[in-house]
């Protein structure tokens, strides 16, 4: 909500154009980028700023850039504090600023000036004096005029003073430390007391941070256990030096050995025997606190449950404007068990024995997320991890995925594509692998991989899991949950009735139809599609790659042959210009071509300078070799000659395999992969014949053709286009031109009379009559 705010807050005011000219003082201590440092010289340029710190570097700044700086959260000044008096201050109280101080210290300061400023004006006009013996009487009536307390209720006790004051030479003190180093020099030094030497000798210490090293370890001892055990330890060693020193231990026999009195230790140390004293409970503690928080935690939860704690997560990556920015992915196993058979005509007819054999397996659920816009631009299912479900993410958020969303029933468009600016994966061995940077490196994709068990740093797409589990998976039966102990005596196996094709388009049409039109709380209340085409009309998004690069980065390379009519691959001739002029200089070579088994419509072709697009049959382009196949079985089964096929039956053919495959594809949604390299080779070898397009059919001829049929007459032998003015006689013979016959004008014909129309009488007007109203 705060990030639309943003958006309606009021403009800032302009800026001066002319920047004003500020005074720094010699006393003054600036903060320039996190940077302590001092003024060392000023003109009329500017200003030359010296860190305090070695080695010691200058800072040039102008007026106008020292204007402009003054006014960021980089900057901070104190103009008193390189003087004698705020660095004395300072070492007094152990504070740079007053407002540092706790609330009860800040009202102790407060009380304190107060009664040294009233004793300051009372000296200047002669009324008090700092001898001790005239100040005493002073401070007597200075507390009943300041501190008194306040009347009590009717029937109430007197309440104690509001600040006590103190004597005479503790008063002269604060009167100096006030007129020395101001407010500060009245803070009470408490935070110097206290013993500043070591209590303990270095054989307890030694003993000590043993049993403070004990908390770190995987059995999770508490601090009360490891005192208790210190407390045996040192027993055991003061019982030993007893024991050495040929002394009774019957005699000590009431006493505790291990946390001796001084008495007793000084009483021993007179009979030649040192004893150690174990330190306090209280002691442990605090060294045990001094331990760095991750140790303690890895050391006694687990590496992965400290880097996870520890992690810094402020809702992912900032400062992200534009869509597809920042695209994060990753695999889920579905908490839901799905029948992997395709079960559902014959599902209400077999037994209840039959439906528990069915197999039944947890899919695994691959998708992409825009941390911009939340929207999904990708997503697979499959029965297990590989790197084939990233390379079809990567190849969907390229694409358009509309027509897939049409025939699923969806009634949002799937129109998410562009090319990402960085894609960001786990480190699991299906996401992080040479083929999927490989892609990335090509389409022109940063690829990122944060460190291991650390799901803060891709925060987007784990909180999309829990969405799809809470709202599109908890209605179906099935569940497999989290964990055991949420399942509890659940059956899921037994419960399983959706199969994967199934699970497959309720997941496209839950992320399409409902996620993407539904108030997302991490954009504020705004749906991720409404935030996509609000951001794609302020920032464009990246243009997602063409067909050809598409084709270098997902194609499958292949050997071929250049041959007089061009490169058949698949069942197609492919032929261009620069083919030709190949075939010319080196005939019947191997050459590498690249195909995309999503798109026949053209190859790329590897040559000196690079890969060369060379184009096919239009038929083909945006058809797929799983189409093609089906076309080429559909055609081989009504025609076995493939060497002189027409067009239009090309067409109807590929017609027919499109619509089974939008079939297909409909079933599978999100299940479909492209061809594997192994699988275009076998395709590839069965295509043994190849399909030459014609436009139109050719039927023999039945006589004799006329070569000049379709001459056109020009000139004095064109036919006149106007009516012609004088006729030749009837009885004049007809005189041939050239091996055309000329046109005999055609006789002119009587004139048809008109028959005259009778017009009808007119019908006599009716008279007007009012309408009657109902």
């Amino acid at each position: 909500m705060l990030q639309r705010a943003h958006e309606l807050l009021p403009p800032k005011p302009p800026r001066s154009r002319q920047a004003v000219r500020w005074h720094v003082g010699e006393t003054a201590v600036l903060s320039l980028m996190g940077e302590p440092c001092v003024r060392k010289s000023c003109d009329k340029n500017g200003f030359v700023f010296e860190t305090i710190s070695e080695p010691k570097r200058s800072i040039p700044l102008t007026f106008e850039e020292f204007d402009l700086l003054k006014d960021g959260y980089e900057f901070d000044i104190d103009h008193v504090g390189a003087t004698p008096g705020k660095a004395a201050a300072v070492l007094n109280s152990g504070e740079e600023m007053i407002a540092d101080l706790p609330a009860v210290e800040r009202e102790l300061v407060k009380n304190k000036l107060i009664a040294v400023r009233k004793f300051l004006v009372l000296q200047a006009r002669g009324a008090a004096s700092r001898t001790r013996k005239k100040l005493a009487p002073i401070l007597l009536k200075m507390q009943d005029e300041l501190f008194a307390p306040k009347a009590p209720a009717k029937g109430g006790q007197m309440a104690p003073p509001t600040f006590t004051l103190v004597g005479p030479k503790r008063f002269l003190e604060w009167a100096d430390a006030y007129l020395e180093k101001g407010p500060l020099g009245l803070v009470n030094q408490y935070h110097l007391c206290g013993r500043r030497g070591d209590r303990y000798n270095w054989e307890e210490r030694l003993v000590l941070l043993d049993h403070v090293y004990r908390y770190l370890s995987r059995e999770q001892p508490t601090i009360a256990f490891l005192w208790g055990e210190m407390e045996k330890e040192f027993a055991k060693l003061n019982r030993e030096r007893i024991e050495a020193a040929h002394l009774d231990l019957r005699d000590y026999a009431g006493i505790d050995l291990a946390r001796v009195s001084t008495e007793f230790k000084e009483h021993m140390e007179a009979r030649g025997v040192v004893l150690l004293t174990c330190p306090a409970i209280d002691l442990l503690r605090v060294e045990i606190r001094r331990l760095p928080p991750f140790d303690v935690i890895a050391a006694r939860k687990g590496e992965e449950v400290a880097m996870r704690f520890f992690h810094p997560s402020k809702g992912g990556v900032q400062g992200l404007i534009r869509p597809m920015q920042r695209v994060e992915a990753d695999d889920w196993k579905t908490h839901l068990h799905t029948l992997v058979m395709e079960l559902r005509p014959i599902w209400d007819a077999i037994s209840p024995e039959l439906r528990e054999a069915a197999p039944k397996k947890r899919c695994v659920f691959s998708a992409a997320i825009c941390c911009t816009t939340r929207v999904i631009p990708a997503m697979t299912l499959a029965l297990g991890t590989g790197a084939s479900n990233t390379k079809q993410l990567l190849r969907m958020c390229v694409s358009d995925k509309t027509a897939l969303a049409r025939s699923l029933g969806c009634e949002t468009p799937w129109e998410y594509r562009a090319t990402m600016d960085t894609f960001v994966v786990d480190e699991g061995s299906a996401l992080l692998n040479g083929e999927t940077e490989f892609v990335c490196t090509d389409l022109g994709i940063g690829f990122k991989s944060p460190q291991i068990n650390t799901p803060q740093q891709r925060p987007k797409i784990e909180r999309f899991f829990q969405t799809l589990d809470i709202r599109g998976l908890l209605r179906f039966s099935g569940r497999a949950f989290s964990n055991p102990q949420v399942r509890g005596k659940y059956e899921s196996l037994a419960r399983a009735c959706v199969t994967v094709e199934e699970l497959a388009a309720l997941i496209v049409r839950f992320v399409v139809d409902q996620y993407h039109n539904m108030p997302h709380a991490g954009l504020g209340g705004e749906t991720p599609r409404a935030c996509w085409r609000r951001l794609t009309k302020k920032r464009a998004p990246t243009t997602p790659p063409g067909p050809n690069r598409v084709r270098l980065a997902f194609g499958e390379p292949f050997t071929v042959t250049m041959q007089a009519e061009g490169i058949e691959i698949f069942g197609n001739w492919y032929r261009s210009p620069k083919t030709d002029e190949l075939f010319q200089r080196r005939p019947q070579r191997d050459y590498t071509v690249k195909v995309d088994g999503e798109d026949l419509g053209a190859i790329s072709l590897r040559v000196d300078d690079g890969w060369l697009t060379v184009r096919g049959p239009d038929i083909m382009k945006g058809v797929s070799v799983t189409v093609w196949e089906a076309a080429l079985k559909n055609l081989r089964r009504q025609d076995q000659d493939l060497q002189n096929l027409v067009k239009p039956v090309v067409h109807r053919a590929i017609e027919f395999a499109q619509q089974g495959d939008a079939e297909t594809r409909k079933r599978l949604s999100i299940l479909y992969r492209p061809k594997t390299r192994e699988q275009l080779e076998a395709i590839r070898t069965r295509m043994n014949q190849t399909v030459r397009h014609r436009q139109v059919l050719l039927a023999p001829p039945t006589g004799p053709v006329d070569v000049l049929g379709r001459r056109i007459p020009v000139g004095t032998k064109a036919l006149p286009r106007k009516e012609v003015r004088a006729l030749p006689p009837p009885d004049a013979p007809a005189q041939p031109t050239g091996n055309r016959a000329v046109r005999t004008p055609a006789r002119p014909q009587p004139a048809k009379t008109r028959p005259i129309s009778k017009t009808p009488a007119p019908k006599p007007t009716r008279p007007w009559k009012p309408k009657e109203r109902k």
